[in-house]
């Protein structure tokens, strides 16, 4: 990545994200501007103690980490830097604004899996009206297929928002819709070398598998909305999704974002990897039909 010169995406990279709602863009950073980070989370894989683990359908906790504010350590200025915040907002078509970021790191031999889901599905219950928002995920570590690289299925972001409650206190719906879409778009698992990024839309289908290798692979991802698309207050739902992140309306609401030079990892400018963010406490006693997060 050439740190003197603005991004600009191609207009074949606009389009491939309008279509299959991801765009991989390689070699997004490098190596030498991660490896103080990459060193830290290897050092203290409980990134300061903060991981907490997110259920999946077989009761399996995935260790995760989140924080809407950002600081002056690595975490904390990588969501800020020029090259991400203008390959958002060209996506997006609009200035944008931190949503929160998080942490996941998939255990040696971990049985783990994030099970399928749209982004916009919690999003929405915050009270925002459209979906125009996406995610980067930026690999620390190698994320391959063996280790549970993400998988996304290419197009599905427009099915529109799919209601995920099933059983007794929902509908249905959410299954089939998610089995025809395999069927009939496909499932992609993008392998991600150190620096790879992969931006994708809110409402695309996405999840990932287990770790069956003897490495931990940890990934960074990065949330943004739009300026235009805050939260509507008198529209906030309960969120069962996402409630567990324990994430205030006022951390959702739009807080300008400044702007940093895609310099200050390679002028080691930050203040440490992880240790000035102050990370979220999880809610972990919802019970209900919400969704659990656990202790590790």
């Amino acid at each position: 990545m050439d740190n003197t010169q603005k991004l600009t995406l191609t207009k074949e990279q606009l389009q491939t994200y309008q279509r299959d709602g991801l765009l991989h863009l390689p070699h997004f950073f490098d190596s030498l501007e991660l490896e103080p980070l990459r060193r830290a989370t290897r050092e203290d894989p409980t990134i300061n103690g903060s991981l907490y683990g997110m259920v999946d359908h077989a009761d399996e906790p995935h260790p995760i980490c989140i924080w809407t504010e950002l600081a002056d350590d690595i975490i904390g200025m990588i969501p800020r830097m020029a090259r991400m915040v203008e390959a958002t907002e060209s996506l997006l078509g609009d200035a944008c604004y931190h949503w929160h970021s998080k942490i996941t790191i998939k255990p040696a031999r971990s049985r783990a899996h994030v099970d399928w889901h749209q982004d916009f599905a919690s999003w929405y219950d915050d009270g925002v009206p459209y979906p125009n928002m996406l995610t980067v995920a930026l690999a620390l570590e190698p994320a391959t297929k063996a280790n549970g690289c993400t998988q996304f299925i290419p197009g599905s972001h427009l099915m529109g928002r799919i209601d995920h409650r099933t059983g007794d206190n929902g509908f249905e719906s959410f299954e089939p819709r998610l089995a025809a879409a395999k069927e009939t778009l496909g499932v992609v698992q993008i392998e991600l070398d150190v620096g790879d990024a992969v931006f994708f839309h809110c409402n695309l289908f996405h999840g990932s598998g287990a770790n069956e290798t003897d490495s931990p692979r940890p990934l960074l991802f990065s949330s943004y909305n739009a300026v235009s698309n805050a939260p509507i207050p008198a529209a906030q739902g309960p969120n069962e999704e996402g409630a567990f992140m324990n994430i205030s309306p006022a951390e959702r609401a739009y807080v300008p974002l400044k702007k940093l030079s895609d310099n200050v990892l390679r002028k080691k400018l930050f203040t440490s990897a992880f240790h000035d963010t102050p990370f979220k406490k999880p809610i972990l006693d919802l019970g209900g039909t919400f969704s659990p997060a656990v202790e590790l």
